[in-house]
């Protein structure tokens, strides 16, 4: 009997071997990533929070150099996550930072309130201290501005940036020779202020003229941004044959250095 039912067996294995070598092999599935996108917050005593939110149970914050994984804690509303002496706590798009104390689960000292860096206010440094514009308090002229005159040339360069500031940057970027478009991604608000006008200086057929620009805002990540310059703007002198295009006052370069640099 043992040997009878060994012969009947092979028949089998062979047949299932068969089959597995007859099946199609399973499709090859390729493993999914999720993209996760760091969110950033700026809180009231000006710290820059960047928060990242793998899961429904961890936050990753960076503050400064330094990056903290915190666990997903009870709360009453909203998400709280508390480790590394910290409790990060999450309303909508608001969240507050509190330091935990030994043995604390729940913190007890008041935590700082962060908001969207986006909705953080940040403001120019005053005219005539370092990075703000000229402490020029000679009085503007009343009237239209002359078409060829310095004041035009600024206020070409008060338009662009206005466009800049809306995100029209396509639109801004005819004000310039070049035709360069602004790029706003590092950014998430962006300013300018625009001082007086210099002297309009002539050479080889053009007129140029400098005109004084501090820019302000935050980063996308929450940082603050500060840049102080100038714009060098250029037009035809006014000599027979120039059409109104070439007298028109038009961007030649944009030269400004952020703070520190």
């Amino acid at each position: 009997m043992k040997l009878r039912l060994a012969v009947l067996s092979l028949p089998i294995l062979a047949l299932a071997a068969c089959s597995e070598a007859l099946a199609p092999a399973a499709p090859k599935t390729e493993p999914k990533t999720v993209a996760m996108t760091w969110v950033h917050y700026v809180c009231a005593d000006g710290r820059a929070v960047s928060a990242l939110y793998p899961d429904g149970e961890t936050a990753q914050l960076k503050l400064g150099e330094a990056t903290h994984l915190l666990r997903i804690a009870r709360s009453a509303s909203g998400a709280r996550y508390t480790g590394d002496a910290l409790q990060w706590w999450t309303k909508g798009d608001e969240a507050s930072l509190a330091p935990l104390a030994p043995g604390e689960d729940i913190a007890s000292a008041s935590g700082v309130a962060c908001g969207p860096a986006s909705r953080a206010p940040v403001s120019p440094p005053a005219p005539g201290t370092p990075g703000g514009l000229p402490d020029d308090r000679t009085p503007l002229a009343e009237g239209p501005a002359e078409p060829g005159g310095a004041q035009a040339a600024a206020s070409v360069v008060e338009t662009y940036y206005a466009l800049v500031e809306s995100g029209r940057t396509a639109e801004a970027a005819k004000l310039r020779r070049d035709g360069r478009e602004e790029d706003l991604k590092p950014f998430a608000r962006l300013h300018a202020q625009v001082g007086a006008p210099g002297r309009v200086e002539g050479a080889a057929g053009s007129l140029f003229v400098e005109v004084p620009v501090v820019l302000y805002g935050r980063y996308a990540t929450g940082g603050e941004y500060h840049a102080a310059g100038k714009a060098t703007l250029r037009r035809a002198n006014d000599v027979p044959g120039a059409t109104e295009a070439q007298r028109a006052w038009r961007i030649e370069t944009i030269e400004v250095a952020t703070a520190g640099a």
